[in-house]
């Protein structure tokens, strides 16, 4: 029996899965007491740590300021030795980097030193991916610029922007002289899409050089971020433009027709109080001066000095300007006698004969284009006897020689200069079987 139990004993001590496992155990144990009691110090890393710039006094006191180059204050990357009882617990923040001005170089660098007062010595080999902090450095520089403000979006259609207001049209800036000698002015956005009536709205500051560009320059300070803006919303209204001209033109020379222009009605805007009187825009005639004119005479006029008080134009990229046309022509004299078979003699007396011993010719004056419009081929005349002797009431029974007005029909632009007549010879009728006459 007892050489039987030690065999057993013998057998499970020697067995090879059991000695490894009892091998690891015993590993584990030593390898807890060294850790437990040795603390190994290793490496650690932290990312984007900013380095605290100190003194920057010493050099606004003396009327300069700075610029950090490349982000030569921001580490990427700060490495450091530690306990590994320290690296379980240090924090980014625990790491301080700092860069002080008393030590700027003549390359205006300043060295970055690093510490960790919370652990101590206990943190060891601090460095950064850089080293120094790279500044340029200027003359302080101040100015003060306009504010402009810039409406985005459409209003109304039947709408236009009329009074903008900011609350501050200066703004003080102050920086680096080669910054402040580039920006020209400040700008600022508000939206005014659909909007009618008056809006206040409020809109970042953006600063601009000449060309438009906007400057970003963390070195730039500024006594305001934002502005308040009053925007009023006007109607629109379309009124016609009235074209007069003055002088006299060239001696035998007349207008043929209205003056012609190439703007003949504008849209205006304005305060109600302005906008509802406005009716129209008349040009003043001296602007339009004809004297002396034997062709026609062609100007231009700007109408932005018609317009009254309060009045604006709300047509976009409308310049103002109007081409105007004054169209004058020669006028043609000419003489037209009457043939008697074209001429009516009519209202006649009973027991009267008549005719036509004689006849003076119509003269008219206007421009070629109606004049050519008579011909003494198809010119018709009409005398009223019976008219004439209401108006004239002359002697009974009629008999002898009268001077009669020949009626022709004329357009407006054919002037009567001369009215035709025609002499008729009155006599009483001879007889039943006498001589009527020419009627």
């Amino acid at each position: 029996m007892k050489g039987k139990i030690g065999s057993i004993i013998r057998s499970i001590f020697f067995s090879h899965w059991l000695l490894k496992i009892m091998s690891l155990l015993l590993a584990f144990t030593l390898w807890f007491v060294v850790i437990s009691t040795n603390d190994p110090v290793d490496e650690k890393r932290f990312q984007n740590i900013k380095v605290n710039l100190l003194n920057t006094e010493l050099l606004t006191e003396n009327g300069q300021v700075y610029e950090v180059l490349d982000n030569t204050d921001l580490l990427r990357v700060v490495t450091f030795d530690a306990p590994n009882s320290v690296r379980r617990e240090i924090q980014s923040s625990d790491i301080i980097a700092e860069a002080d001005l008393t030590n700027l170089t003549v390359t205006n660098t300043v060295e970055i030193k690093f510490y960790c007062p919370k652990y101590g010595d206990k943190v060891q080999n601090i460095s950064g991916n850089i080293e120094y902090v790279k500044l340029n450095i200027e003359k302080k520089a101040q100015n003060t610029i306009n504010i402009i403000v810039n409406p985005i979006g459409e209003v109304d259609e039947n709408c236009a922007i009329g009074e903008i207001s900011p609350d501050r049209n200066r703004l003080e800036i102050q920086g680096p002289e080669s910054v402040i000698s580039q920006i020209d002015r400040a700008e600022v956005d508000v939206d005014v899409k659909g909007i009618t009536g008056t809006i206040k709205a409020s809109g970042d500051i953006k600063l601009l050089d000449k060309e438009g560009n906007e400057v970003h320059k963390t070195s730039v300070s500024k006594n305001l971020d934002t502005v308040t803006v009053t925007v009023e919303v006007w109607n629109i209204k379309e009124i016609p433009v009235i074209y007069e001209c003055s002088g006299t033109l060239a001696e035998g020379y007349g207008r043929n027709g209205d003056i012609e222009a190439s703007v003949n009605s504008v849209r205006v805007t304005g305060p109600p109080e302005f906008l509802n009187k406005v009716t129209q825009l008349t040009v003043d005639p001296e602007d339009i001066n004809i004297t002396g004119a034997s062709k026609d005479y062609d100007t231009v006029v700007h109408l932005k000095k018609y317009l009254p008080e309060g009045i604006y134009f709300a047509q976009e990229n409308f310049d103002d300007t109007a081409e105007v046309k004054v169209r004058v022509e020669q006028i043609i004299t000419k003489r037209i006698t009457l043939r008697e078979e074209n001429i009516q003699i009519v209202n006649v007396p009973e027991g009267v004969s008549w005719e036509i011993v004689a006849s003076s010719p119509l003269v008219v004056e206007g421009f070629s284009g109606y004049t050519a419009l008579l011909q003494e081929a198809t010119l018709q005349g009409i005398v009223d006897v019976g008219a004439w002797i209401e108006n004239t009431n002359p002697i009974q029974p009629l008999e002898g020689d009268y001077s009669l007005t020949i009626n022709v029909s004329l357009l407006p632009e054919q002037k009567k200069v001369s009215t035709p007549s025609v002499t008729l010879r009155f006599a009483p009728l001879q007889g039943e079987n006498g001589n009527d006459g020419q009627q």
